[in-house]
């Protein structure tokens, strides 16, 4: 039936008076893809026939085409689309003689109908093939909706100016293909919505007017689209209607009707339908979808590996379940030694008539022979034993070999329990992370798009822009060219101003291509440190080390190390806790495990025995807590409201032994507190008159405080190396 009609309406597309080669190239084309060409052949000849004048050459040459095909067909088999095209070119040359008049002007409407003819049949024969996998199809690209917006403007012209009531049908179709086009791809259609209103205006009356007035209908709706249906299509005929007035009476008799009917047409349409449209018509939207789908298949798959990874490690960390029976070598190795002694006495019989006595009785020997008294035979054993100096001697060796033992197992089990500590702790890492990759944005392409050239416009020079919603909150990475600025408080102001957020700078660092900035959406409190530092040798490096590091959802770390003696070398180990704390908080190792793992790994990488202090605090700036670490550090000091309090805790340095366990107190932060810490070079001077000093200074700014800190203690005379670091919370 599609067939038939297009041959039908196409047929009436005339080049002069008696040629429609439209309809026989669409019949030619049909064939081509498969279509039977009586259809599209019974089409064109009933167009034909309805036309004013009956198109004798067009319909003997329709007939004429079918009947060679079918012959063709049954007498050779399958015939070869250039055979097919050959025999309908010359179907067409045969009956031209009978079509046109011996004049000039006859003559090239011919030739001209029979150049159509051959370019059409190439077009519709991929028209047809379109629209048979129309369903099938996710996307049209460019030149095939140009394509498709060609022949729909050529079934317009073939209707003609089909009016009932002052109203065109022709029309209608135009507009509502105008709006779905405008709607779908915005200003970027309207090349395909000006094509087919172009082929229609060869069939009414007001042909320039239809062009003019519908381009500039298309050009308010594509504006408007973004804003949805209603402003669109309101646009469209707002604009139609204020053209008619504009225009008179002549213009608002046939428009206005039509396109408010178009109008309502496409409000009515279901929303799946504008969506599946919006994909097929819109390549980089699909693109985008595309996109999109491949990433979150993509994230599904990493998250479920990544589990399978957190349930491998959680299955392996039951290899090293330290929980045993408990081992009693010390007690059995010494009294078997002990009985294997007496094996050969004769009176064993009565020394031994109770083995409970006789377990008790060594056990206490042995224990004291530990404590240096002297050690004589106890009941009931033979006061006058002659073997008892071999049972002691041999049960002391065993009680020390057993000691030996089951201090082994101690060691083994402790490590067993580290190692079952460090695989669960993977284990929950793993399987946080799998749940960030199930539910974390990766990008946004709306923020990226928007960033780049605004930031252009302010003087910036932005290689990338990167948003991602670690937790649900938006962080940005940019990447600044070197002629760009490198403030990263101008650049973040800048982001914060497009954005209407205020932006946090997480992170800056130096690259080949220029600067990474790295900065989220400030919800909550605000941090900010100052530090000084002062060597005790001033041509020397000074061994203290601080640092700062900035994580997404709102997590900071601050941390002072100092190093055992001064110097390189004591900067060095410094700096490596430091660095081995930050690396653990980034990567996102449960709390219990991070100050372990520190401990032990900067054990592992020492040569010979060397340790550091380290004092830190992780600050969580949306609730305002906060969690002190000292390992082997001096206290640190809380100024609130103008009093200073004493925040202190014994423990070891970092790497002096595997068993270091750091203090740990958690407090709760408000706004205005600050955080004053301190190395022992600068405590030891100091000592309880550092609250005084304090308290003298507790309005003076962050840098002003730490340096008259540091002149305080360094008037007292400096013996080592002295860091400052105070931290405020706002």
């Amino acid at each position: 039936m599609a067939a038939f009609a297009a041959g039908l309406l196409l047929c009436r597309v005339r080049v002069g008076e008696s040629c429609a080669p439209f309809g026989l190239a669409s019949m030619a084309a049909g064939e081509m893809a498969g279509i039977d060409p009586l259809f599209a052949g019974a089409g064109v000849v009933v167009g034909a026939f309805l036309s004013g004048e009956p198109l004798w050459g067009v319909m003997i040459a329709a007939a004429s085409f079918v009947l060679l095909i079918r012959l063709m067909k049954v007498l050779v088999g399958p015939v070869s689309a250039s055979a097919r095209m050959l025999v309908f070119l010359l179907c067409e040359m045969a009956v031209l003689p009978f079509q046109m008049v011996l004049t000039w002007r006859s003559s090239a409407y011919a030739l001209l109908s029979l150049a159509l003819s051959a370019v059409a049949v190439v077009l519709l024969n991929r028209c047809w093939g379109l629209v048979r996998c129309l369903r099938r199809l996710s996307v049209l690209q460019e030149g095939e909706q140009l394509l498709l917006s060609a022949f729909l403007g050529l079934l317009l012209l073939g209707m003609g100016d089909f009016a009932v009531g002052g109203i065109s049908l022709p029309v209608i179709l135009l507009d509502l293909f105008v709006l779905l086009v405008t709607l779908t791809k915005g200003p970027e259609g309207l090349g395909d919505a000006i094509l087919a209103a172009a082929l229609l205006t060869f069939a009414v009356e007001e042909g320039a007017l239809l062009l003019g007035v519908t381009a500039l209908c298309a050009l308010m709706a594509a504006l408007l689209s973004p804003y949805g249906r209603a402003y669109a299509a309101g646009a469209f005929l707002l604009t139609a209607t204020v053209l008619a007035v504009f225009l008179g009476a002549e213009g608002s008799t046939w428009r206005v009707g039509c396109t408010l009917i178009a109008c309502l047409g496409a409000l009515v349409l279901p929303r799946e339908w504008m969506a599946r449209l919006e994909l097929m018509l819109n390549p980089r939207l699909y693109g985008e979808r595309n996109g999109a789908e491949a990433m979150e298949r993509l994230k599904r798959r990493l998250a479920a590996e990544v589990e399978e990874c957190a349930h491998l490690c959680g299955a392996l960390s039951g290899l090293f379940d330290g929980e045993r029976e408990g081992e009693r070598f010390v007690v059995d190795w010494p009294l078997g030694a002990a009985r294997r002694v007496c094996v050969g006495c004769e009176g064993r019989v009565l020394c031994q008539r109770e083995e409970a006595d006789f377990d008790k009785a060594v056990l206490h020997l042995l224990s004291a022979y530990d404590r240096g008294e002297p050690v004589r035979p106890l009941s009931p054993m033979d006061s006058h034993c002659k073997f008892f100096r071999e049972i002691m001697a041999s049960a002391y060796q065993s009680y020390n070999q057993a000691f030996v033992h089951e201090a082994g197992l101690r060691r083994a089990a402790e490590q067993y329990a580290y190692m079952n500590r460090q695989l669960c702790g993977v284990s929950a890492l793993l399987s946080v992370l799998a749940a960030r990759l199930r539910e974390d944005r990766w990008g946004d392409e709306r923020v990226e798009g928007a960033l780049i050239p605004y930031l252009i416009r302010r003087g910036f020079a932005p290689l990338s822009v990167d948003a991602f919603y670690p937790g649900g909150r938006l962080c940005l990475s940019i990447r600044v060219g070197p002629q760009g600025s490198e403030s990263g408080a101008a650049l973040a102001a800048a982001v914060g101003k497009k954005l209407h957020r205020t932006m946090r700078l997480i992170n800056q660092r130096r690259e080949d291509e220029g600067t990474v900035f790295e900065m989220e959406a400030l919800k909550g409190l605000t941090a900010r440190m100052a530090r000084i530092s002062l060597p005790e040798d001033e041509e020397s490096v000074c061994g203290d080390e601080t640092g700062e590091l900035r994580m997404p959802s709102g997590k900071v770390v601050y941390a002072v190390s100092d190093g055992m003696g001064s110097g390189e070398e004591a900067n060095r180990e410094s700096r490596a806790a430091i660095n081995l704390l930050f690396d653990q908080f980034r990567l996102g190792v449960e709390r219990e495990l991070i100050y372990e793992n520190v401990n032990r790994l900067l054990i592992a990488r020492g040569e010979k025995e060397v340790y550091a202090t380290l004092d830190a605090a992780s600050i969580d700036l949306v609730t305002g807590e906060a969690e002190m670490v000292k390992f082997g550090a001096p206290p640190t000091c809380l100024i609130r409201g103008g009093n200073v309090r004493t925040l202190s805790g014994e423990a070891l340095p970092c790497g002096i032994v595997d068993e270091a366990r750091p203090y740990i107190r958690r407090i709760r932060l408000r706004q205005r507190d600050r955080l004053v810490f301190c190395t022992d070079g600068v405590y030891d001077l100091l000592g309880k008159d550092m609250e005084e000093a304090l308290k003298r200074g507790a309005a003076a700014p962050l840098d002003r405080m730490a340096e008259e800190l540091m002149a305080a203690a360094r008037d007292r005379g400096q013996r080592d190396d002295m860091t400052v670091m105070v931290v405020e919370v706002a």
